[in-house]
């Protein structure tokens, strides 16, 4: 093995066990989070566990930092117990930390913005800016973008910006979803799962794309990326979810 070589596979190594650590810790946070809210409630680990449809040694690991929830296992602590948001927030942490981009160099981070890459937005096809919603209503928000420069989209991502839920924003299911590689001139929908917060008033999201290390694809334009901006009433009707364009 040359000194190179050498020195390259402690860089892996030194990387790959921060990242590891970085996870573990956030796990824990997260296992810490999902047991307060059940053991609040009054609810025991049995309960939980026949509700999911799981074992209870699988929900106690989670809840001890140990297995990773899936998104789903998420959801019902923060429903069924009234959570805030926050197991959201650490989930999104969570699923994260296991990237190593937080701690790359930016000697080696890839130059952006690329050279001939744009996008162009160009519709809402369901749910426009300003609809009213009710609250806890879940839905699917699809936007239409166009590759507008010379650049393939090939491994791109639309990740959402902030905490992915709270009282007062929309809860996205997952943390970022694939965007379809899309050639130079070619338009592709981007669809994301949404749930509308829980309580009445006007709210915002929005999302960036980014690559697999979670770098900005245009960090110079597009300053908001895609947004979707929704009003939630508390008598409000289901509203009509066709696709618009």
């Amino acid at each position: 093995m040359t000194p190179k070589l050498a020195r390259a596979l402690e860089v892996w190594r030194t990387r790959n066990d921060a990242c590891r650590m970085a996870r573990s810790a956030a796990l824990q946070v997260l296992g810490q989070q999902l047991r307060y809210l059940r053991e609040t409630s009054g609810t025991t680990l049995t309960e939980v566990a026949r509700r999911l449809g799981t074992c209870k040694g699988h929900l106690s690991n989670i809840e001890h930092g140990n297995n990773t929830p899936d998104a789903g296992v998420v959801a019902f602590y923060e429903e069924e117990f009234h959570g805030d948001g926050q197991a959201w927030s650490l989930y999104a942490d969570a699923r994260t930390a296991k990237r190593p981009r937080q701690r790359r160099p930016l000697a080696e981070r890839p130059p952006y913005p690329v050279p001939g890459d744009a996008s162009t937005f160009v519709a809402d096809v369901t749910i426009p800016d300003g609809t009213v919603l009710p609250p806890d209503f879940k839905f699917e928000k699809v936007w239409r973008v166009r590759n507008s420069g010379t650049v393939p989209w090939i491994g791109r991502w639309l990740a959402r910006r902030g905490a992915v839920a709270g009282h007062g924003v929309p809860h996205s299911l997952e943390y970022r979803v694939p965007i379809a590689d899309t050639l130079p001139g070619y338009e592709v929908d981007i669809t994301v799962s949404v749930r509308s917060q829980p309580l009445a008033g006007s709210s915002m999201a929005r999302w960036k794309m980014e690559d697999d290390n979670g770098c900005e694809y245009f960090p110079d334009r597009y300053p908001l990326g895609l947004v979707l901006s929704i009003v939630v009433g508390e008598n409000a009707p289901v509203p009509d979810l066709r696709r618009s364009a």
